[in-house]
């Protein structure tokens, strides 16, 4: 089994808002960082090309004049299905790295857990009690 170790929840959640999907990797959790990447792109066949165009020359006007940018409006309501992505992504992130330290904790606290269903085991049984697994003498996980 692999090493685990503690991650930086907001850490994952910064790098989820500057990059879909980044924030997945930081915790590798490579898969699904390329997942919400994918999310994310699929997303965007959803928003119009006008609203596309008019964020694409916000974002430009922003860089080479910023007064003028602070007049644009920007689609909102059009680009709603990636910024609903987007957050689904950062949330996700944030829920997996709290859980991966959560794991980590039990790991130092010598929890023990089923390799079939991963529920918590009874330090004083060789079986789960959940499912009905036999467990090993030397099962520690």
């Amino acid at each position: 089994m692999a090493q685990v170790r503690r991650r930086r929840p907001w850490i994952a959640a910064v790098l989820g808002f500057i990059f879909t999907g980044v924030g997945h990797i930081y915790l590798r959790r490579w898969l699904r960082g390329a997942a919400w990447f994918m999310a994310a792109l699929a997303s965007s066949f959803f928003v119009p090309e006008a609203a596309v165009e008019a964020t694409t020359q916000a974002a430009t006007t922003a860089f080479t004049n910023p007064q003028a940018a602070q007049s644009m409006t920007l689609p909102i309501k059009e680009l709603l299905p990636i910024y609903a992505v987007i957050t689904a992504s950062i949330i996700d992130a944030y829920i997996i790295a709290k859980m991966n330290n959560q794991l980590v904790e039990e790991i130092e606290q010598g929890v023990r857990r089923c390799p079939s269903c991963a529920k918590k085991i009874d330090d004083s049984v060789n079986f789960c009690q959940w499912c009905g697994t036999d467990l090993d003498d030397d099962l520690t996980l």
